[in-house]
Parts: structure tokens; sequence; C-alpha cells
């Protein structure tokens, strides 16, 4: 059985619009991984190492400061594999683009969709470094830089990410609609 008999292709420009679902899912990770490490080093660690050391056995071998310790630094590794989440939306919305019929008539639809999610990715964006530059998330902007650069350039993201969509809805032979629209 045919891929493209199981997984009817869509006919219209619905694919420019899982440009909104990347946004708001890159802003909605990056925002919670800010926090959880926020509340996880100044309000959790000391609450937890406290709680662990006096529960903990007098001759038990743990180290319970150290645990504690790897715990914050695996919450910080996330901002090494932030930019695989990056690659991994462009590749779930550019398979959904695979899956699209298009009209070239819908160019105009999706440049409209275009300017409306730069607007959404700039105030996602300001959000962020508002959100990151304030002094209770200080330390915890420093250890996201990687994650901070991608924010900061959320509007350029979307742009290759529009850019990308384009070319598999338009480029690619044989991807037109049958009949027209």
């Amino acid at each position: 059985m045919e891929l493209r008999r199981i997984i009817k292709p869509k006919k219209s420009f619905t694919d420019f619009v899982s440009l909104f679902f990347a946004i708001a899912f890159i802003f909605g990770i990056a925002i919670f991984f800010l926090i959880l490490s926020n509340a996880y080093d100044d309000h959790i660690k000391d609450k937890f190492n406290d709680a662990i050391t006096s529960s903990t056995a007098v001759d038990a071998d743990s180290n319970v400061t150290e645990i504690l310790d790897q715990t914050s630094t695996g919450i910080g590794r996330f901002n090494l594999l932030f930019p695989l989440l990056i690659v991994g939306v462009f590749g779930f919305v550019l398979v959904m683009a695979l899956m699209a019929k298009s009209h070239p008539a819908f160019l105009f639809i999706g440049l409209i969709v275009l300017g409306v999610a730069l607007i959404l990715a700039a105030v996602f964006s300001n959000v962020y470094e508002t959100i990151a530059e304030d002094d209770e998330f200080a330390n915890q902007d420093e250890d996201f830089n990687i994650m901070g650069i991608f924010m900061n350039n959320l509007p350029l993201v979307i742009i290759i990410l529009f850019v990308a969509i384009g070319i598999i809805l338009y480029a690619l032979p044989g991807k037109a609609a049958p009949g027209g629209y």
C-alpha cells in the first residue's frame, strides 16, 4: 500500500499555518527550561539538600550535594540539546509540507501568514529576552546561552522555515493539485 493512500494529501495552504506551531513550541520549551532551571537552582535545590541530608542514615555512602549538583547540570544540558529540538521541529513541519498539495495561488496567502508569524515571533523573542534579562533569571540566561541565541533570532528561524516550506510546496515537481482550486 502506498503512503499516499494511507495519508490523504491536504489540498490547501495549511502548511504555512504550521509556522505558528513551530513558534509556539520553540517558545514554550525555551521558557519552560528557563523557569525550571531557575526554580530548581534558587528554590528547590537547597530544600532537597536539607531534606535528603536529614533523612539519610549517618553511615550511608551517598554524597547528597554531589547528586543534587549532577541533577542541576542535567537540567542545564538541555541548552546543548536545543538545536536538536529546532532540527526536530523543522523536520516535523517539512514532513507535513511533503504530504500536501498546494497551488501557487496560495503563495500570497502564505506571505500574509508569514507576516503574522514574524510579528508573533518578534513578540515571543522580546518576551523571552525580557524574562531572561530579569534579575531573577540572570544566572539561567548565562547557562542557557545557545537557547538565547535561537530565541533572540526567532524571526530569522521562522523565515528560514518559511523558505523551506515554500520550496517543498512550490518547487518540487508534481506538487500542484490537479484541476486547480
